[in-house]
């Protein structure tokens, strides 16, 4: 790829500066290549999952955007439409990702900026389904990213972007230290993110840096053509992955005795192995790797180039990380919470129930959504919906594409004597569902416009004789019964219960009750 000449550039990054500087290693070219950066973004982590996330604007208001290398295109999400009233336009479309696949809508824009990035009047698709609530409104994907060389560190949490000016075949890797280039290799014309190769236990796969991804993954084709066993008993299955769709993914969790990339080895790296596939490549390199070197992509070049910074490359979410502790002490809500879940799930260190709650009050009360709305609906399963109505109220303002949780303020309405709000409350938060988008069927039930016949043969009749079928029937199930509960309705409720009891205990889901 030749390198952007800056006047052209700058139609697609407005803003960018062209006096150019000249490359501090570039000995033997010092008067000819200068490397200017035309642009930095501040990178945080953000979400449940602590994703990479960066601020722009969507019509002139502040939104938080995924930083996602891994994506086709720049997305929006339904918490990015649904907070501006933005009208969805279904495009018949839709777009595969870990967690099975989601409707692609579209919907109108007036300007979209981040950073020295750019857009006017446009029409922006839209990913409909997620395995959770996105906190962050839009997804800042390949196309926009690799305009042109792009370097990330997250060690600063920047990301810079550059143009090069007769650098020719220059060493870029200007931080010097112990960096190193490899070459890119483009997969294919529909997708930006170029690839390049590692080795795995001494064998060949083709990898891609996925800023996306939490973790590091390897597809379970890779897996089998480097001679990793990971679906046998004395391996452990990890935590599923979630994203785009509205499923889990299983991941394995394996030992690896060598990844090389360029001339750094690792040896006996513990990487996860996961079954969605993975856009073509064999090798997904997440944020864990990320976090341990500094990257820069020289579009300019077709060139990768890296340098180790420290730390662990491939953190699988086993152990409770350092940076997580150093992101929560310093004040991040999100990452608060992920110390919440660490405490209460035992994961990474020992079980403390005190502390859990601790971290999670700490979360709530700093802003995290999530931390706001799983706050919010512990109260309301230990009866307490006064306090709950507050922490779950401001917890949907903050994800209003949010529709569980809407559910559960209902109930902790009709229990505090507000029926008539709840009802306007739940219509409003489901007045841009499509007719048969899950859960609205449930709030057409709790609305008395839709029977709980009616409700429990939908449910019956989505993905028949699936395991996720099959939940989705016991999720039906078992909001009839909180609604029998909350308005009074005792003896239906107990047959509810049984009902739910013999139905669906083979599922392993937990249903809690939302009223008494």
């Amino acid at each position: 790829m030749n390198p952007i000449p800056c006047r052209a550039l700058t139609r697609l990054i407005v803003g960018a500066s062209c006096a150019l500087f000249p490359l501090a290693h570039a000995a033997a070219e010092p008067a000819k290549c200068s490397y200017t950066p035309i642009g930095k973004l501040a990178l945080r982590y953000s979400g449940p999952g602590l994703a990479i996330t960066t601020q722009g604007t969507i019509n002139g208001t502040p939104a938080e955007l995924l930083v996602d290398t891994g994506a086709y295109a720049t997305v929006m999400t339904r918490t990015g439409t649904e907070r501006r009233g933005l009208r969805l336009y279904d495009t018949g479309e839709r777009a595969t990702g870990i967690g099975g696949t989601s409707p692609i809508y579209a919907t109108k824009v007036e300007e979209f900026t981040v950073g020295p990035i750019r857009a006017g009047r446009s029409s922006m698709p839209v990913l409909g389904t997620f395995g959770d609530s996105p906190s962050y409104e839009g997804i800042l994907g390949a196309p926009a990213l690799f305009q042109t060389d792009m370097e990330l560190s997250l060690a600063t949490k920047e990301l810079t972007f550059f143009v090069p000016e007769k650098c020719g075949n220059t060493f870029l890797g200007y931080w010097g230290g112990n960096a190193q280039d490899i070459p890119l290799r483009r997969h294919n014309q529909h997708h930006m993110n170029p690839h390049f190769a590692v080795k795995i236990n001494g064998v060949e796969l083709e990898a891609m840096i996925d800023t996306g991804a939490v973790v590091s993954l390897i597809s379970t084709d890779g897996a089998r053509r480097a001679g990793i066993a990971y679906d046998t008993p004395d391996v452990k299955r990890g935590v599923d992955l979630v994203g785009v769709g509205s499923y889990t993914t299983s991941r394995w969790l394996a030992t690896v005795k060598s990844f090389q990339i360029g001339d750094e080895v690792v040896q006996n790296a513990d990487i996860a192995v996961e079954n969605s596939g993975m856009g073509g490549a064999d090798v997904t390199l997440g944020a864990d790797f990320l976090r341990a070197h500094r990257v820069l992509f020289a579009m300019s070049q077709n060139k990768l180039y890296f340098s180790y910074v420290g730390g662990d490359p491939f953190s699988q979410g086993t152990k409770l990380e350092p940076w997580v502790v150093a992101e929560a002490n310093g004040g991040n809500p999100d990452a608060q919470l992920a110390l919440a879940s660490a405490y209460s799930r035992g994961k990474g260190v020992t079980r403390d129930a005190e502390l859990a709650a601790s971290w999670l009050e700490k979360a709530a009360a700093g802003g995290s959504p999530h931390a706001m709305l799983r706050s919010g609906e512990r109260m309301v399963a230990r009866r307490e919906y006064a306090a709950a109505i507050p922490r779950l109220r401001a917890a949907l303002d903050k994800l209003p594409a949010e529709r569980d949780a809407a559910l559960t303020l209902y109930i902790a309405r009709v229990k505090t004597g507000q029926a008539e709000l709840a009802k306007t409350e739940l219509a409003a938060a489901f007045a841009r569902s499509e007719k048969n988008e899950w859960p609205k069927p449930v709030a057409d039930f709790y609305l008395g416009t839709l029977a709980a016949d009616k409700l429990l043969a939908q449910a019956a009749d989505h993905d028949k004789g699936s395991r996720q079928g099959k939940e989705r029937y016991c999720s039906a199930l078992s909001s009839i019964g909180d609604w029998q509960r909350a308005h009074g309705q005792a003896e239906p409720a107990r047959a509810t219960d049984a009902q739910l009891k013999t139905s669906c205990a083979d599922t392993g889901q937990s249903f809690a009750s939302l009223g008494d």
